[in-house]
């Protein structure tokens, strides 16, 4: 898997935002994507999930129909909403219906993964901000599309989430992952790094 990003801009009302940003992503390695808050880490990473739209530039995925993009990636961030009214058993169904998490996937299978032990009946909302952003890592790593991008994965999370977000990340050096962040820990992680300033 690749993914071939060239010469993108991206401007927000008359600033650019990106300018000519070209890069090579491949299976395997994993982009910590650095910069100052606001800078456009996360625009980078909507860009390349072609989840919002250069002014100019493409990104193509090899050996993937454009309009099939969307199918190989899981992207999770702070800042995605869960749908708050819906126990994690409701969530849980909707995203294997649509083919984010394979049908395999129960919620035994994601209490375990996620270390949780939750009410059946306890919706979404009820939860605190950091077993949501948990559970959303849980989503996106259970996923067995090839391509992870995170927007700053560890945000709300204390020593022992992070520690167990690592241990789990580890074991998805197989795919490609882009993980945009300012924290130490993550850009560490990460075999390449790329900072957005240079694409100002």
């Amino acid at each position: 898997m690749e993914i071939l990003v060239e010469n993108l801009f991206k401007k927000f009302r008359q600033e650019f935002v990106i300018k000519s940003f070209s890069y090579t992503f491949q299976s395997g390695q994993s982009y910590a994507i650095t910069g100052p808050n606001g800078s456009g880490k996360s625009t980078i990473l909507q860009l390349i999930a072609q989840y919002t739209l250069p002014n100019s530039g493409t990104v193509k995925m090899s050996g993937i129909d454009s309009d099939l993009v969307y199918s190989q990636i899981i992207y999770a961030a702070p800042y995605v909403e869960l749908i708050e009214e819906y126990t994690l058993q409701e969530h849980l169904e909707i995203l294997v219906k649509n083919s984010y998490l394979p049908k395999a996937i129960t919620l035994e299978i994601l209490k375990d993964f996620i270390d949780l032990k939750p009410d059946r009946f306890k919706l979404i909302k009820n939860y605190s901000s950091g077993m949501r952003q948990k559970i959303k890592l849980g989503f996106a790593l259970l996923s067995d599309r090839p391509v992870l991008l995170l927007d700053e994965p560890t945000t709300n999370f204390d020593e022992q989430a992070k520690q167990w977000f690592f241990d789990k990340l580890e074991k998805q050096r197989h795919k490609l992952i882009v993980l945009a962040s300012n924290e130490a820990r993550e850009i560490e992680f990460c075999t390449d790094k790329i900072a957005i300033l240079d694409f100002k």
